[in-house]
């Protein structure tokens, strides 16, 4: 065997250390995925650096090490291979940061559904009974997990609502999440969104304000 062959070939050592890599990554990005799934809402989250760097790497170590099995060689044209593995892996990692988002909205929505309820049958005096809100089952079970509990926002006039919260982001600015009692739904956007931000504003115009608090 001459000495390049021998360069190439792939000794089950680092066959072992590419399913190793490939298991670490792996790991590292599920975990972040999950986290991140069950955290506060957010627009965007600096923690997604993770998805962005470990992505790429994972689609390169797979097919390096299925490559290895298969022909007990590494891969030979590795500098294309990365011009493949790179720009797929950033796809697949902005589709997990999107999806990781969304699951997180979906999990507050179901926890806070019962503070929405009794907002609504409390529209006489919505903020008078605030700490009760706050001590329904969900609602402090989710506080606890995410170890976050946001001052409230609310909106009110005779016949409906609006209940806002801040929401995480990848800078300072933050975003807002909020439920319009009109539409029966929540929506968040980045607080540097200027069309959005003067939605809110038009939606909450002409209702009094109160900030419910946990007592």
């Amino acid at each position: 065997m001459t000495s390049d062959a021998k360069s190439q070939s792939a000794s089950w050592p680092r066959v072992l250390l590419g399913a190793v890599l490939l298991a670490a990554y792996g790991l590292v990005v599920a975990w972040v995925f999950y986290e991140q799934s069950r955290t506060w809402p957010h627009e965007g989250s600096m923690v997604y650096v993770v998805f962005f760097l470990l992505c790429p790497g994972i689609l390169f170590q797979s097919l390096n090490l299925a490559h290895m099995l298969r022909t007990r060689r590494r891969l030979m044209r590795r500098a294309l291979t990365r011009l493949v593995t790179i720009p797929l892996g950033l796809v697949i990692a902005a589709l997990l940061a999107s999806l990781a988002s969304t699951l997180a909205m979906q999990g507050f929505e179901q926890a806070y559904a019962p503070f929405v309820t009794q907002v609504g049958a409390n529209l006489h005096d919505p903020c008078g009974l605030a700490g009760r809100y706050f001590q329904a089952p969900a609602v402090a079970a989710y506080n606890l997990r995410t170890s976050r509990e946001q001052p409230a926002k609310l909106h009110h006039g005779a016949k409906r609502f609006v209940l806002a919260f801040r929401g995480g982001s990848t800078d300072i600015d933050g975003s807002t999440i909020y439920y319009d009692s009109g539409a029966r739904a929540w929506r968040k956007f980045h607080n540097d969104n200027g069309d959005e931000q003067a939605a809110y504003t038009a939606l909450t115009a002409g209702l009094a304000e109160c900030m419910p608090v946990a007592k």
